[in-house]
């Protein structure tokens, strides 16, 4: 009669501590797996924010030229305003343009960690395998 362990009987004492061993590596590598998915996760936030601010600021800007055309229309009532009111809504449209891109970087569903959540799943699954 053959045995299907090559190395021999264990005890139950060195199984559980394998069983532990290999629980602890599978910890680790799946922190290691969260914490470099949420570090990209951060950089994306972190380049939707500065899109965000640079929309703001081109906006705002816009604003500014929008109202000094406002303002000379009303001194002067010359051509020059409808020039500066053309330029300053071009402006705004670039910025809610790049503000809208920022936004649209910072969804939830684009957050999600979903590598770490599918291989969390595979890795319950191979336990309830086994325990069984």
């Amino acid at each position: 009669m053959s045995s299907d362990r090559p190395d021999g009987p264990h005890s139950l004492g060195k199984l559980l501590g394998n069983v532990a061993a290999d629980i602890q590596d599978l910890v680790r590598g799946e922190v290691r797996l969260a914490r470099s998915e949420l570090d990209q996760k951060l950089d994306r936030v972190i380049m939707a924010a500065i899109w965000l601010i640079g929309g703001a600021l081109v906006a705002f800007a816009g604003l500014v030229v929008i109202l000094q055309g406002v303002a000379a229309a009303l001194a002067l009532v010359l051509p020059t305003w409808a020039a500066s009111m053309i330029v300053g809504i071009l402006i705004v449209v670039v910025g809610a343009i790049l503000a809208r891109s920022g936004l649209s970087m910072l969804s939830l569903k684009t957050l999600t960690p979903t590598r770490m959540a599918s291989s969390l799943q595979k890795d319950v699954n191979v336990v309830k395998e086994h325990i069984r």
